[in-house]
């Protein structure tokens, strides 16, 4: 068989690449069209505009290469898969968010991911508007089956982001990209589909996020250059070692648990006894899982004792009497109760021992001048008997649900929602569940002000200069990340 080395040879591989661009173009081109003017995707509009503005930069750029291509036939294939290569890494961009922001169509999917969204704004917004910053811009939340619940910060690779061949220049280039565009996610477990009040685990997900941004802060305007995963990691040390009687391997493992600390410390603030409610679901098994202990460099305390310091951190932040610990339904006194008199246990029981102290410590942990527990704006009214949690659990049993329009206008109203939610379903019965489910999911959406997630994550006159840095560093090869980031547990 013969080998054209002709120019019509080289013109037809600039033609093939030219379309892949073309066609590139034309999708992201529609979709950005037809998402701007959804309402379902008005939360979102700051994020829609940055991936727009970058990726269709990108591919502008891509074309413009493609026609500036030389005579010469070799170095034309070698152009050629260059760009194809680039390529890659915006459609794979592309296509994963695509899929995430259009779980919101699906009919299955999308009325609790509209739910979801307002409860991860309501978990998202407080934190800096108490420390009196400009939010962040917020995280994308979806539906994925595999797992129970996870963060992902904009640092880390998807999988679903490689190519099939992977290579350290793609690889490079998709991590540095993702570290730029400030979307980050938060995976939902499938079963929030069914049973809506699961949307508790946004919360703790959402507290990773919000960690990796507070990290990066200067709140006591130091420049000490202490984030908050080293203030935390000091605050667990220092009160496990003083109520652990001054030894200092028990304080080493608590302050290993620091990033899950953290973010179980914010769902409690955020969602109080629906935070510790999940944790007792995803950990509760059988007496070896219960009383196991932690391996090395796991990131998570012993489950009982996981369990416990939930319970206690709830009862704190409802402001229960200190007085009534004994009673508080999946605290200390409730775990050792469980253990019984099994000499076996004496290094849970250490653990145990601390929790009270170190619950007191992570809701005060200093945050800017404040508490973590100052953070949530929390009103010990509404935990009162007959308080909002209280009324709203009693509602959600009725059809229509009697909670009005005014009512559900206030950032916190997502959060007493689900809280509320955990409640109702605790004595619904199995015949009341889809109905709860689905009054649950209606009253969430509504929750919350007008608004987007977030303000938008870059400045307008920044935004074009964003773009053009990114593709002239895709285009030189340029783009490329520091270690990755793994996503976080949930």
């Amino acid at each position: 068989m013969g080998v054209d080395l002709g120019s019509e040879r080289g013109g037809r591989r600039v033609d093939r690449s030219a379309a892949a661009v073309g066609q590139a173009r034309r999708e992201v081109v529609a979709w950005f069209a037809e998402r701007t003017d959804d309402p379902r995707f008005v939360r979102f509009g700051p994020q829609l505009r940055v991936l727009d503005v970058v990726l269709g930069r990108m591919l502008a750029a891509l074309d413009g290469r493609l026609r500036e291509l030389g005579p010469e036939l070799g170095r034309t294939y070698d152009d050629c898969r260059a760009v194809e290569t680039m390529l890659t890494v915006v459609r794979r961009t592309f296509a994963w968010y695509r899929d995430r922001y259009d779980q919101r169509v699906d009919p299955r999917l999308g009325p609790v991911l509209l739910a979801a969204d307002e409860l991860v704004r309501s978990c998202w917004t407080q934190p800096f508007v108490a420390l009196r910053r400009t939010p962040p811009q917020g995280p994308l939340a979806y539906v994925d089956p595999r797992f129970n619940a996870f963060a992902l910060t904009r640092a880390a690779v998807p999988v679903e982001l490689r190519p099939p061949a992977r290579t350290d220049a793609v690889d490079g280039a998709v991590h540095a990209l993702l570290r730029e565009l400030p979307v980050a996610t938060i995976a939902l477990p499938e079963w929030v589909t069914r049973e809506a009040w699961w949307l508790a685990v946004a919360a703790h997900e959402t507290g990773h996020l919000v960690a990796r941004e507070i990290d990066a802060l200067d709140l006591d305007g130091s420049g000490s250059g202490r984030g908050l995963a080293d203030v935390t990691r000091s605050v667990l040390a220092e009160t496990v070692h003083a109520a652990d009687d001054g030894r200092p391997d028990l304080a080493e493992q608590w302050s290993s648990w620091h990033g899950e600390l953290f973010a179980d410390a914010f769902s409690a603030v955020m969602i109080a006894d629906a935070a510790a409610w999940a944790v007792d679901e995803l950990e509760h098994g059988g007496p070896d899982r219960l009383a196991a202990l932690s391996a090395p460099g796991y990131p998570y305390p012993p489950p009982l004792v996981r369990r416990a310091l939930l319970g206690e951190l709830a009862r704190r932040v409802r402001g229960a009497d200190p007085t009534q610990a004994a009673a508080a339904a999946g605290g200390v006194a409730e775990a050792e109760a469980w253990l019984g008199t099994d000499a076996g246990t004496a290094e849970l029981r250490r653990h145990l021992a601390v929790v009270p102290a170190v619950a007191d410590a992570l809701l005060a942990l200093p945050l800017g001048g404040q508490r973590l527990l100052d953070l949530g704006a929390v009103d010990q009214a509404w935990y009162s008997p007959h308080g909002r949690v209280d009324g709203w659990s009693s509602a959600l049993r009725r059809d229509p649900v009697p909670i009005t329009p005014s009512a559900l206008r206030g950032r916190p109203a997502a959060r007493l929602a689900v809280q509320a939610g955990v409640a109702a379903q605790l004595t619904a019965s199995p015949g009341d569940l889809a109905g709860l489910h689905g009054r649950l999911v209606t009253v969430m959406r509504a929750a919350g002000p007008e608004g987007t997630l977030a303000p938008p994550p870059v400045p307008a006159g920044d935004l074009a200069d964003l773009a053009t840095r990114l593709t002239t560093r895709l285009l030189g090869g340029t783009l490329t990340a520091g270690p990755d980031r793994e996503r976080e547990g949930r």
